[in-house]
């Protein structure tokens, strides 16, 4: 599972270099010092003839920039949680016609099959002897929490759609347009790591190993941490099949994926009841029975 993270993150990186040495190579972008103006200039052909202006102005770019920043997020928690995570990507026609190989998730799908619906995690003897729970004994988070490097490879996803709406059509520098990526970054991995593993009863991620739980810690009594359990507790009893956003909701409710809780917590309630049922059936002294 690491190994595949690695590789991952090198693919990521060799694209976003590529990318952003384009830019920085291109005579339209003035290697992306402030501008007054939101003006970009692109030639659309060899002899500079023809040039398209783009951008907006700054007042409006500015105003823009944490509403985009936010959307954007929410778009690539969401594609990363359902397309990879979730290896949805896999099952796509053009994916498996290109011959492309199966996409395992990052032990992701093994975290869901942990997973009762109360958001405990298994621990009998059965599922803890099975393939699939081995394979998360090596993570004390069980595949729950943002490393560092998970943490990474979310920052360079984001800088491929990123880069270029900020500097092209938003008019901001390179430099600017990182300082506004790097900080919402790192608030999506505190609130992920002060959210999850909590919520599935496993310890705090500490800042050794990742974004620290305990800086947002104490917002998870707050009404927002408690509409992200929510949320996220339906993805869980839905079997994985909705409410992907986890920290930054919205691209489920703009893609009709978002299942409110109206919809499947009589699900949740009839599963715990059979689960108590079980429980307490378990529990029987085979005398007096």
């Amino acid at each position: 599972m690491q190994g595949d993270n690695i590789r991952m993150f090198t693919n990521a990186s060799i694209l976003v270099v590529s990318l952003a040495a384009l830019i920085l190579m291109s005579d339209s972008v003035s290697a992306f010092a402030p501008r007054s103006t939101m003006r970009t200039r692109i030639s659309l052909n060899s002899k500079g003839g023809g040039a398209l202006k783009m951008g907006l102005p700054p007042q409006v770019a500015a105003g823009l920039a944490a509403p985009v920043m936010y959307g954007l997020m929410s778009i690539n928690e969401y594609m990363t949680h359902r397309w990879y995570q979730h290896a949805e990507i896999s099952k796509v026609g053009w994916w498996k016609s290109l011959g492309m190989p199966k996409v395992k998730g990052g032990g992701h799908v093994e975290h869901h099959a942990e997973t009762l619906d109360d958001m405990t995690l298994k621990t009998d003897a059965k599922w803890r002897e099975s393939p699939a729970a081995k394979s998360l004994d090596d993570d004390v988070y069980r595949g729950t929490a943002f490393t560092w490097l998970t943490s990474g490879i979310m920052t360079i996803q984001m800088c491929i759609s990123v880069i270029p709406i900020y500097t092209l059509l938003l008019g901001f520098s390179l430099s600017t347009t990182f300082a506004l990526l790097f900080p919402s970054m790192m608030i999506h991995a505190l609130i992920w790591n002060a959210l999850h593993p909590n919520m599935h009863g496993l310890p705090d991620m500490p800042i050794s190993g990742g974004a620290p739980a305990s800086w947002m810690a104490g917002l998870r009594n707050s009404k927002f941490f408690k509409f992200l359990y929510q949320n996220h507790e339906g993805h869980h009893v839905l079997g994985g099949q909705g409410n992907y956003n986890v920290c930054c909701p919205g691209t489920d409710h703009l893609v009709g994926t978002y299942i409110p809780e109206a919809a499947w917590r009589p699900r949740q309630a009839a599963s715990l009841a059979k689960m108590n049922d079980n429980k307490n059936s378990n529990n029987v002294d085979p005398v007096l029975a």
